[in-house]
């Protein structure tokens, strides 16, 4: 009997975690790559591997369970008032220094992102002891900013009210995500309050 073809589950996974432009992934068999004699898939090179790793521009998807765990780190820090629990979460520093066409990007990571990032978190965290994570849900209007526009040097995917859901005493609190950034198949925080 013959095994399955693990490396074409990779590739539709790989496929359907960046998001695809437009949402939609087409991986038909033979994108599964090369197989032996037995029709077992042949591991790739790691050159080519590295292609694997999303774009810049495109659009990740709107729920996978990738970004709901990265929404429970959210509450996690929320909820203990530590915003390094949502180290996963924030848009990376070094992504910013990349992408940012401002005099000094690490002075505007820390003045537009972390720094609010952590006020924010802190005054949340006052109302979230012992919250229990119920969703985390993107927007639902996806835009594309204009190249340059707010200092990007590159046109980027946002999302304005994205909404954390979660549970503290049997009640239900949300919280109203001001704005998520795409980068490289996967949303990150930009502005939380």
């Amino acid at each position: 009997m013959a095994r399955p073809a693990r490396l074409g589950v990779v590739v539709l996974g790989l496929a359907l975690a960046s998001g695809c432009k437009a949402g939609h992934a087409s991986v038909s068999p033979g994108d599964a790559g090369p197989t032996d004699a037995s029709g077992d898939a042949v591991a790739k090179p790691a050159s080519a591997l590295a292609d694997a790793t999303p774009a810049d521009d495109l659009i990740p998807a709107t729920s996978s369970d990738e970004l709901t765990t990265r929404g429970r780190h959210l509450l996690e820090a929320i909820a203990a008032d530590d915003a390094d629990l949502a180290a996963d979460i924030i848009f990376p520093r070094d992504a910013w220094l990349e992408l940012r066409d401002v005099a000094d990007p690490a002075k505007d990571w820390d003045k537009r992102v972390d720094r609010p990032f952590r006020r924010s978190l802190h005054a949340l965290s006052r109302h979230a002891d012992g919250a229990q994570f119920v969703s985390l849900e993107l927007g639902h209007a996806v835009i594309q900013e204009p190249v340059r526009h707010h200092g990007w040097k590159k046109a980027l995917w946002s999302v304005h009210g994205s909404r954390l859901t979660y549970l503290v005493d049997g009640h239900t609190h949300t919280v109203t995500i001001h704005e998520m950034t795409a980068w490289r198949g996967a949303w990150y925080v930009t502005r939380l309050r």
